[in-house]
């Protein structure tokens, strides 16, 4: 495991992420790799540990928040 046991509660991976996000690992994939693009959606936040991405749930929150702010300007 890269990750210490107890941050286990916090982050997950890019599986898990894309779940809860209710999108593909490949979206995830492709939005990290296209940086910020007109008219596209950004990226969630990610850290990058050993080559492998994982996201902080509560990183996950605030971008889907801002998400949901955007759509109501």
């Amino acid at each position: 495991e890269i990750l210490p046991s107890d941050w286990s509660s916090d982050v997950c991976s890019s599986d898990l992420a894309a779940e809860r996000l209710g999108v593909s690992v490949s979206y995830l994939r492709k939005s990290r790799c296209e940086g910020l693009r007109k008219n596209r959606t950004p990226a969630p936040p990610f850290v990058r540990v050993g080559g492998r991405c994982y996201y902080r749930l509560t990183d996950l929150r605030s971008w889907v928040d801002a998400l949901e702010a955007r759509q109501f300007v």
